[in-house]
């Protein structure tokens, strides 16, 4: 589907919206917003991959190449780069602590599975997500990337599966939608106090996620907690062509609520460390 087809079907779907009488107006003029703004992100995402050539310019990841099609909605921004700048300078840091093993929990397409792959080429990286489409994907870009035969994708995670995959020593990243209390358990799952974890605490989803995973490892692990940050757009000069808002909208995550990160070193795991440690 070409931009102008999908430029008639977002018309369309104006239009009906607008004519929804029995929807309240601020309902419609929300609807209305967003049939817009898909667009203009479609229109956007064909503007930064060309100029990319679908090979990520900024970031930890940089030099990545990257598929045309995403698990998710946020394209944009991981094309450039940007998407979750206030986790970079951690992953870099990370990458100097000598993982032998990554387990990816929630992987989504694998722009992590993969990017982590690339960023330390002595580890085996594990990359789990429940969704089959999400999978294929990974698998794509672990091909693409030429690091697949250090890549195991599976499906959904559960306690057990997870201590059996992360021996003491393994990195854990995770973001699986709200899974975290039921994952990151010491109790279900006995090796993560020797584990180093980095986790999206979902707390618009529970209010207590963050304050339960701060309780349970506060004897084992140095934590960090690392807030949401806002985009400096001046910082990728590949939008600098753009008008105001469309940067703006390049940058953005869509996120529908707080979604904090931790980071979590354990106390007792040793590793050769090539560089600052975090």
């Amino acid at each position: 589907m070409n931009l102008e087809e999908v430029a008639q079907i977002s018309l369309a779907e104006i239009l009906d919206i607008g004519q929804q009488q029995t929807m309240p107006a601020a309902m419609r003029i929300s609807q209305i917003t967003n049939a817009a703004l898909r667009y203009r992100l479609m229109v956007l995402s064909e503007a930064v991959a060309s100029n990319t050539n679908f090979v990520v310019p900024y970031g930890p990841f940089v030099g990545m190449r990257c598929i045309n099609a995403s698990a998710g909605c946020t394209i944009v921004p991981r094309l450039i780069g940007s998407y979750e700048a206030e986790l970079h300078d951690t992953i870099r840091k990370l990458a100097c602590r000598g993982y032998q093993r990554v387990v990816n929990i929630g992987c989504g397409e694998g722009y992590y599975a993969v990017g982590l792959a690339r960023l330390l080429p002595a580890a085996h990286v594990f990359a789990l997500d429940p969704e089959p489409a999400a999978r294929s994907l990974c698998q794509s870009l672990a091909e693409l990337n030429e690091v697949a035969e250090r890549l195991t994708i599976m499906g959904k995670c559960s306690p057990t599966g997870l201590q059996g995959l992360a021996p003491p020593g393994t990195l854990i990243f995770c973001d699986c939608e709200g899974d975290e209390l039921e994952l990151l358990d010491p109790v279900a799952v006995p090796n993560l106090p020797q584990c180093d974890i980095l986790v999206e605490m979902h707390d618009f989803l529970r209010p207590d996620t963050s304050t339960t995973l701060v309780n349970r490892f506060r004897s084992t692990h140095t934590m960090h907690i690392i807030p949401l940050s806002s985009r400096d757009h001046q910082a990728y000069p590949i939008l600098e062509k753009l008008n105001e808002f469309d940067r703006l909208l390049c940058l953005y995550e869509s996120r529908p609520g707080p979604t904090p990160w931790g980071l979590f070193l354990s106390n007792t795991r040793t590793l050769r460390t090539t560089s600052e440690a975090v």
